[in-house]
């Protein structure tokens, strides 16, 4: 994965004569479908719907009241909701993903998304705490708020966003993780369910 800010080019690296830069992780909307986490893959206590994915005016809309940011150059976007079988356990995740254009366009919804998590915990009077996540991502941006962890992610030109209510800190970074090796599985052409 390339390090922050060498992503884009495929001009030689500087320093390094004849080595290309690799391109930035992108997905279209058909991959993002694919890149949405299974059951499975989280745990075998999960159960949820199917993913959904939209594109145009409805990814617009939706992420610009997620973000409170315009999403300049948001090609689409997804979601899938899993919940804990069982009444006795409420723990549930939620995984949202955006794909951009750009990886500087995606950086900068990925910081407003987060920011905008901030902002929602401080009205709601319990301001949140910073959560370390070790994802794999080239950002993460990680805080709770009680019970409930949000887990703010770019891979390359994706935002990944991870809400988990009920969850302990290892199993929410355990879905980070998840999510981003999907991402990066579909944006490398790897059916991530194989």
């Amino acid at each position: 994965m390339p390090a922050k800010g060498r992503e884009g080019s495929s001009a030689p690296a500087e320093g390094r004569p004849g080595t290309a830069k690799k391109p930035p992780v992108w997905v279209d909307a058909t991959g993002l479908f694919y890149a949405l986490p299974v059951e499975a893959g989280v745990g075998d206590i999960f159960v949820g719907g199917d993913p959904v994915v939209v594109q145009e005016g409805e990814a617009l809309t939706h992420c610009s009241a997620e973000t409170k940011s315009p999403c300049a150059g948001l090609q689409a976007a997804g979601k899938k909701e899993m919940d804990a079988r069982g009444s006795a356990d409420k723990t549930r995740l939620e995984f949202t993903l955006y794909t951009f254009r750009t990886a500087e366009e995606a950086s900068r919804a990925m910081k407003d998304l987060a920011e905008q998590q901030r902002k929602s915990n401080a009205e709601d009077g319990t301001p949140s705490k910073p959560l370390t996540v070790d994802s794999g991502a080239d950002e993460t941006d990680a805080i709770q708020d009680g019970d409930r962890s949000h887990v703010v992610m770019r891979i390359g030109a994706v935002v990944a966003h991870v809400d988990a209510s009920g969850a302990e800190r290892g199993n929410v970074e355990h879905a980070a993780k998840v999510q981003v090796a999907r991402v990066k599985s579909v944006a490398a052409g790897i059916n991530p369910d194989r």
